[in-house]
């Protein structure tokens, strides 16, 4: 099947795009994310070594697809494309498209059986404005029609639509649809551009049209879609009545004037700021559908609002200088692609041309009608991307109107208020001015949270359509660390946050000075400070991060989107690359949980009920034994490059321990026998995740040289609550008294054995429990590599004996509850004796 692969300056967007694209093909189309660089403090960018590998990880002989963001993205990409072989040189292709759209235009193209060509073609078309011009509609005359009415809450949005277009695709004819109750004209239901351009929405009429000699069948196999529901929870209600439903482009009504409480939401940026508040607005300007009588006068005045909008955007850039860094510039390359979009453009000159109506007008509802197209998408990154095409409509509007006020000008410093931040908004910001920013709307993934989060200024998006109902220049508290803004705040209020304020400053100036130390309390307790790991590619980033060792290798990034299991070879050069890219820093190689939440397709694994209690872990791993040897050996071969530990997951019984050291010992006398080296003391250890295991944690200790507490699934499986279940998510608590008992008998049981203990669930990284799993014992805690600094930077003002009564206190407690208000406690004593 073909690959492709992503190359974005954000490992964010290529990431979320794949997941995106994963979930729309419905088939295991190979992709792989190549986004980012691996450092911390400037993540955007790309890495030619990372493109390769990616390349390889996705190469077949169909081919590799390459969609990249920007021009230096393209430029990355054709230096790894140098490195290849001349043969597979030839297999790769570069796709001149948008890169969202791209992509899932082209996954659900060869998600269907499409060639490289038809898959590079629907990737170009995927911003068009007129749904497969260039197909000819059927002839009446032989062709048959039959109307469907979609049910779904949100229409044919990405996923239906995809599935709808795969279906279609099964078949040889031509197949047109159409949206009867928008008038729209007929479509290629082939085509996911097209099917998507139709604007399909709940209660929507279409119309299926075909040959007669597959009629039936084509109708058929839309009927079981609908009957399905296209595989979408909840039926939509009937049309409520247009006149009651408020425009895309507006916020919801604010509830009346505000001058006291706060209002939460997420926070983009952290840090304090007290002033008056100043609302801009940030709308998309009214347009009356004026008649002109001189079209070609109108296109003209069209043309150069246009030149004018990218001479802003680039004169804007130029003068925020060093406030905007090189990588979060390239953000308003995409501006500049809106505003020179030959489609865009097209249908409004057309419409100019044969309406008679204002430029403004026209290009106003142009722009909404596509950020609408995004704005209804299921997923939050392609909806964000409604608000780039809000901002570049706005600055076009007030350029052909002549108002380009800038109600951000203020007479004196204050917090800003939007109802959404938009990337311009930044470039024109006065930024010795402003002292934060809020927002009614906005996600954290959105083009406006990346460049906000770069500003030194607290920044709290989300706050809801309250915010418009707080007076202009009313005083109000904005704290981005706990996301939020305090209304006419009190003198309490204000030295809290101004203690708080100091506190933070503090706090990430001394971690970053004890980043690279050991984790050493102030009594000389020591612990290993350990990076969890996903993927080759943060091998830079971790090593940057300060850990001392790579606690979690979840190797399942091996197995997932490919046609076929990596061979033994392969898995050891990946594994040798890490371990001697740690430069002799232990890295604990956890074998293949398949299963549960990772599928893989391939492996020709049978539907569960209830997959995350199933077939996976180490239970997988033994029934195939093959497969689990072939793993073992590359692990056992990197071992003689530096430090390695196998771990098993999901181990539930002693057997299984048992059944695993004897197949590592197994694969230990092959690799003898063939002559190949491997570290023939490497620690074994394995997961707790699994009360059973816990309980018996003494006896497993016996078997084994460590063991790791996975208190993510501990959690779950501990108090029956699927974490993922948002009906049940109040229940998950890692903090739970029957939870942290587990813990620490765990604990106790190994040290009784002489053995040591690590942790690698989230609970890991939460600071706030560090003093209390410091004083039950944990060896070794490991965590995401953005939270090591600070780790240890808590770490080291702790003392052993404290930490110890702590946890002493906090195991006789009997509700999580009231064990946060005893870790509240204890750090609230921390700060005083600092």
């Amino acid at each position: 099947m073909i690959g492709i692969v992503i190359v974005s300056h954000s490992r964010k967007l290529s990431d979320g795009l794949k997941e995106i694209a994963d979930a729309m093909s419905g088939a295991p189309v190979p992709i792989a994310s190549a986004g980012g660089v691996d450092d911390p403090e400037n993540p955007l960018g790309t890495d030619g070594i990372r493109i390769l590998d990616a390349i390889r990880e996705v190469m077949s002989d169909e081919g590799v697809l390459i969609f990249a963001d920007l021009g230096s993205a393209r430029l990355n990409a054709e230096m790894a494309l140098d490195l290849l072989e001349p043969e597979e040189q030839t297999m790769v292709r570069f796709c001149d498209a948008p890169i969202v759209e791209g992509v899932l235009a082209a996954t659900v193209q060869i998600a269907a059986g499409g060639s490289m060509e038809a898959a590079m073609k629907e990737a170009r078309q995927s911003v068009q404005l007129e749904p497969d011009a260039e197909q000819p509609a059927l002839e009446p005359s032989n062709s048959i029609s039959r109307s469907f009415t979609i049910r779904t809450l949100l229409g044919l949005h990405a996923r239906p639509a995809a599935l709808l277009v795969r279906k279609m695709n099964a078949f040889a004819g031509d197949i047109r649809i159409a949206n009867t109750t928008k008038g729209h004209k007929t479509a290629n239901a082939k085509s996911i551009n097209s099917v998507m351009l139709l604007e399909v929405a709940a209660n929507d009429e279409i119309s299926i049209s075909t040959g007669p000699e597959q009629a039936e069948a084509v109708f058929a196999a839309v009927e079981d879609l609908i009957k399905d529901n296209f595989g979408e929870e909840g039926i939509a209600p009937a049309k409520a009545d247009p006149a009651s439903v408020p425009s895309q482009d507006q916020a919801p009504a604010p509830s009346g004037t505000i001058t006291q409480g706060e209002l939460s939401g997420l926070s983009i940026a952290r840090g304090f700021a007290i002033g008056p508040i100043h609302h801009v607005g940030g709308a998309l300007q009214s347009a009356e559908p004026v008649a002109i009588e001189n079209p070609d006068a109108e296109i003209e005045r069209f043309t150069k609002a246009l030149s004018e909008a990218e001479n802003q955007i680039s004169l804007a850039i130029s003068k925020a200088g060093d406030n905007i860094n090189a990588h979060d510039r390239k953000i308003f390359d995409a501006h500049i692609s809106c505003l020179r979009d030959p489609d865009l453009i097209s249908a409004v000159k057309t419409r100019i041309s044969s309406e008679h109506i204002c430029a403004e007008a026209v290009w106003r509802e142009e722009i909404v009608r596509l950020s609408g197209i995004y704005s209804a998408l299921e997923d939050r990154l392609l909806r964000e991307r409604a608000g780039d095409i809000i901002d570049v409509g706005r600055r076009v509007l007030a350029i052909l109107s002549g108002d380009q006020s800038d109600d951000g000008q203020m007479t004196k410093p204050a917090i800003l208020a939007y109802e959404e931040l938009r990337p311009s908004d930044i470039l024109s910001l006065d930024h010795g001015a402003v002292l934060g920013i809020c927002t009614m709307l906005g996600g954290e993934t959105s083009h406006a949270a990346i460049l906000a989060s770069a500003l030194d200024i607290p920044v709290v998006f989300a706050l809801g359509a309250d915010l418009a109902s707080v007076p202009e220049e009313q005083s109000v508290l904005l704290d981005g660390s706990e996301a939020r803004i305090v209304i006419d705040p009190d003198e309490n209020t204000l030295a809290k946050a101004e203690q708080d304020r100091k506190i933070l400053k503090d706090r990430l100036a001394r971690a970053e000075e004890v980043r690279h130390l050991p984790a050493e309390m102030l009594d000389g307790h020591k612990v290993r400070a350990a990076a969890n790991m996903a993927s080759i590619s943060e091998l830079e980033g971790i090593t940057a991060s300060g850990a001392e060792e790579v606690g979690l290798l979840r190797t399942e990034f091996l197995f997932m989107q490919r046609d076929a299991a990596p061979g033994e070879d392969e898995q050891y050069d990946i594994y040798r690359s890490i371990v001697t890219g740690l430069a002799g820093r232990p890295l604990t190689i956890r074998t293949a949980d398949i299963g549960g939440d990772k599928p893989v397709p391939y492996l020709d694994r049978p539907p569960e009920d209830n997959p995350n209690l199933g077939w996976r872990g180490i239970r997988y791993s033994l029934s195939m034994p093959d497969f689990f040897k072939t793993q073992l050996a590359a692990i056992l071969r990197a071992s003689a490059h530096g430090p390695v530990r196998i771990m098993f997951p999901l181990v539930s019984t002693l057997e299984e321990v048992m059944a695993g050291k004897a197949m590592v010992r197994d694969v230990m006398e092959q690799l003898r026998t063939r002559g190949q080296s491997f570290d023939a003391h490497l620690e074994v250890g394995l997961m707790i995740e699994v009360p059973a295991a816990a309980d018996l944690a003494n006896r497993f200790a016996q078997e084994v040289d460590f063991l790791s507490i996975g208190t993510n699934d501990l959690t779950q499986y501990m108090l029956a609550t699927d974490r993922a279940n948002p009906n049940v998510r109040s229940l998950y608590d890692p903090l739970h008294p029957a939870v942290l008992h587990m813990i620490a008998k765990v604990i106790r049981a190994a040290h009784d054995e002489g053995k040591w203990v690590g942790m690698c669930g989230t609970l890991a990284g939460d600071t706030g429990a560090l003093p209390l799993l410091a004083g039950l014992g944990l060896d070794e805690f490991s965590m995401p590599p953005s939270g090591i600094a600070e780790f240890k930077l808590a770490f080291c003002q702790l003392r052993l004996r404290e930490c110890k009564t702590l946890a002493e206190t906090v195991l006789q407690l009997d509700t999580a509850s009231r064990v946060r208000e005893q870790l509240a406690l204890f750090r609230q004593k921390q700060l005083v004796q600092a």
